[in-house]
């Protein structure tokens, strides 16, 4: 998913010199998360196991090779280089199928940076290979498992949820040479990093693709895909912010009441890095003419939520459209939001649709102080847009009177219909 992009993507058919860095771009195992085959395997190999608390009988960290100034064991050695071409031979790296997607550009690699710590011995290599480029396509993050490989997974706990020294130092560094800088997230957690922030173009949250990952991620670079997807979670600052989430308690977090003296950090805002549902696009998408089948509706009836959504851009692509429902008044602190219904929706270049969403009013329904499942009547708000933070079409409708109900009836998310 493209998190920030201030044109540089998808890059230009004039760009005639491209610098990879980073070290998962020439390490397809990169790509694979914790419990894929190829972690499995991996977790032979390594002095460790974080699963269960185990440990190889023959296992010793103290005498591996470690990733410079952690307790992480590198996998830069050739028992692990091994395992790929055995369960996935046809898996390339980022720097291979980068060759393949752009033939009439140069591709050059250096390492730049480790997974972890504050090594900056192969920096200079690197920042040459920038200065002399168009353009820089850099991997960062680290690196997901269950073993002493890992930077995170089961088991494998950080107190620091940012990129690593190493990573935010090299961005700094190569930003000084004012060339276009895109950043490539590889990890199980999404990226959290002033530093990519502030200087790169573009970010691209690629997670852990797996085996087709490099096509995915250059298809993207390239522009051949044009990425929709969205966030799944609200991104934190850093770790002291956590808990962090969309559908927090009114009154709360990031909707504190203003009556509130200091409604941030002392060092931080309340709100997210990224909001949830967050994802931008190569195109730009207008939601109008919001409509509803009724305004007053029966706790047992249903309502139609109507809306239509324009590719207004010059590229075909695929939003994804969010709807959101707010409690305005309730017998019981409420959510401040909850996404109720979301949809997939291809649109080619000035392509229009409707969509209709059908909602059910026990879809609001909560557990009221007698522990009892009520559809309470009130009036609703609604929110439709391009994620919790970018609301494009409001309104509101009313539920008529109460009703309980038992929890297995009610319902978990509105119907969509695309036409």
């Amino acid at each position: 998913m493209l998190l920030k992009n201030d044109g540089v993507l998808p890059i230009k058919k004039e760009v005639k010199r491209i610098a990879v860095v980073g070290c998962h771009a020439k390490n397809a195992r990169s790509f694979f998360g914790g419990y894929t085959h190829l972690s499995m395997v991996e977790t032979y190999y390594a002095a460790a196991n974080a699963m269960a608390g185990t440990r190889r009988k023959d296992g010793d960290l103290e005498a591996t090779s470690k990733v410079p100034g952690t307790q992480i064991e590198s996998d830069e050695t050739p028992q692990f280089d091994e395992i790929l071409p055995l369960l996935s031979p046809q898996s390339k790296n980022l720097f291979e199928e980068m060759q393949v997607q752009f033939p009439n550009a140069e591709i050059t690699y250096a390492y730049g940076y480790p997974i972890a710590g504050d090594d900056q011995s192969h920096f200079d290599e690197a920042l040459k290979l920038i200065s002399e480029a168009d353009l820089c396509v850099m991997t960062l993050g680290g690196k997901t498992g269950s073993n002493s490989l890992s930077t995170m997974g089961e088991g494998v706990d950080s107190t620091d949820i940012n990129l690593p020294v190493c990573q935010d130092a090299f961005i700094k560094k190569a930003a000084k040479l004012n060339k276009p800088l895109i950043g490539v997230h590889l990890h199980g957690r999404p990226i959290s990093s002033d530093a990519a922030d502030q200087y790169l173009n573009a970010i691209l949250e690629a997670w852990n693709p797996s085996e087709a990952g490099a096509f995915a991620i250059t298809s993207t670079l390239k522009g051949t895909n044009n990425p929709s997807g969205k966030l799944p979670v609200s991104v934190a600052y850093n770790a002291g912010q956590i808990p962090i989430y969309y559908n927090h308690p009114n009154g709360s977090a990031y909707h504190q009441a203003r009556s509130i003296g200091f409604q941030n950090y002392v060092d931080r805002p309340h709100t997210p890095r990224y909001f949830f549902g967050h994802g931008l696009s190569y195109t730009h998408y207008d939601y109008t003419n919001l409509t509803l089948s009724q305004t007053q509706v029966a706790p047992g009836a249903n309502l139609k939520i109507s809306f239509d959504l324009k590719n207004s851009g010059s590229v075909a692509g695929t939003e994804i459209v969010q709807l959101y429902l707010s409690d305005r008044y309730a017998s019981m602190t409420r959510p401040v939001m909850e996404l109720v219904g979301f949809a997939r929706v291809p649109l080619k270049a000035g392509e229009q649709k409707k969509i209709t969403f059908t909602v059910e009013p026990s879809v609001m329904a909560f557990l009221d102080k007698n522990m009892q499942w009520k559809i309470e009547k009130g009036d609703i708000d609604i929110k439709v847009g391009a994620s919790s933070n970018d609301i494009r079409c409001e309104g509101h409708f009313n539920i008529t009177e109460d009703l309980f109900i038992e929890g297995r009836n009610r319902a978990f998310s509105a119907k969509a219909n695309i036409e």
